[in-house]
């Protein structure tokens, strides 16, 4: 009885339900991380190792947030939003480093700066592990649009863009399979410039979204 009595809980209430939820998915983001941190120990690829450096910050900003907000809602609301707006903030300023920072692996996958000989089991694990995460990303960013809880929206900004990273993954993965990457150069330049100028897009309007909150407190 307790133990339905707590599931109707968790259904009913949506910010603690996208809390768990957001816990579920640390381990397929873990699980992507020591993949690519794997393949670039052992095959030395700069784009496995520095992708792997992206998701573990993603990794550790969703456990921030998770860890920080099991304490918060034992505090009172305006001393929650005071504390989410700093955390958002900081937030913020990481994502938008770690977007500068995603360029030098984007350049190498344009130049081809791979020499990992893939398979089509690992293209097929990586794309329906991309299509999850758009999927289930989308979905949830649309939820949270109106949220005025800046922790569970930057949970949202998060997954969005894990599921960016990992289209350039499948790309790069797809270009190792099925192609010449010095043939698909000009395909590869365009579609990851336009992913990574989404990423900048997404930080700037996390970065107004902060600034619009911040003057509601």
């Amino acid at each position: 009885m307790r133990i339905r009595n707590q599931i109707k809980s968790i259904y009913k209430d949506y910010e603690l339900r996208s809390y768990l939820f957001s816990g579920f998915s640390l381990f397929t983001t873990f699980a992507f991380l020591i993949y690519n941190l794997v393949l670039g120990i052992v095959y030395k690829t700069v784009w496995n190792f520095s992708i792997s450096i992206y998701y573990m910050v993603l990794l550790g900003l969703r456990t921030l947030i998770i860890v920080k907000e099991k304490y918060w809602r034992l505090e009172t609301e305006e001393y929650r939003r005071k504390h989410q707006l700093r955390l958002f903030r900081f937030t913020t300023i990481l994502m938008l480093l770690m977007d500068i920072a995603l360029i030098v692996p984007i350049i190498l996958m344009v130049l081809s700066q791979r020499s990992v000989n893939m398979t089509m089991i690992p293209t097929i694990g990586i794309a329906a592990y991309t299509f999850y995460k758009i999927t289930i990303a989308i979905i949830n960013y649309v939820k949270t649009r109106g949220q005025r809880n800046l922790s569970l929206f930057g949970l949202k900004i998060i997954n969005l863009k894990d599921a960016i990273v990992s289209i350039l993954t499948l790309q790069n993965t797809m270009v190792m399979v099925f192609g010449n990457g010095k043939s698909m150069q000009t395909l590869t330049a365009y579609t990851s410039a336009g992913m990574l100028f989404a990423m900048f897009v997404i930080t700037i309007l996390l970065i107004r979204k902060g600034n619009q909150y911040s003057k509601k407190i």
